[in-house]
């Protein structure tokens, strides 16, 4: 009873002919993927193997160049300094009076991103902190202050 497939060829691996183990097994025996290809073509199959024979291409090659071209925006500030590449600043949401107000309150410009609210965060609160003013009321209220200001900006859509 034929109950074991085994492909035609490998040009056509979706169509199988059917045995049973006996002559299943003597079939693959005799099978032979790469019997009619040079050994140069096996090596390429065996490189293209790796990923799966999708077109690959050297890294770096497409998304940094585009980048620098200006083909890419870089609207997350993910290369840096909020540009695109070719000089001109990434086209962002334009701020709100809260997100005004928050980056005043910790002493940043409009233009400042995520990365410098982070780095001023860390220097006002070692400059603030309860424990570094010996129980300074002011410096308590400024504390409070910065980290509402961090918490209200790093919750809002800030580049």
């Amino acid at each position: 009873m034929a109950e074991h497939r085994a492909p035609k060829s490998k040009s056509q691996l979706d169509q199988y002919y059917w045995f049973c183990l006996e002559h299943v097994q003597a079939y693959n025996k005799s099978w032979d993927y790469f019997g009619d290809m040079s050994q140069e073509e096996i090596e390429d199959f065996r490189v293209d193997a790796v990923t799966g024979h999708r077109p690959t291409w050297k890294l770096g090659e497409r998304g940094y160049q585009a980048w620098i071209e200006g083909r890419i925006r870089d609207h997350h500030g993910l290369f840096g300094d909020g540009a695109n590449g070719n000089g001109h600043a990434a086209a962002g949401p334009p701020l709100s009076a809260k997100q005004r107000r928050a980056l005043a309150q910790m002493d940043l410009e409009v233009t400042a991103t995520l990365q410098d609210v982070k780095m001023r965060y860390k220097q006002l609160v070692k400059r603030f902190h309860p424990d570094a003013n010996g129980g300074d009321k002011r410096a308590e209220e400024r504390f409070k202050s910065i980290n509402e200001a961090y918490s209200f900006l790093m919750s809002s859509d800030l580049p």
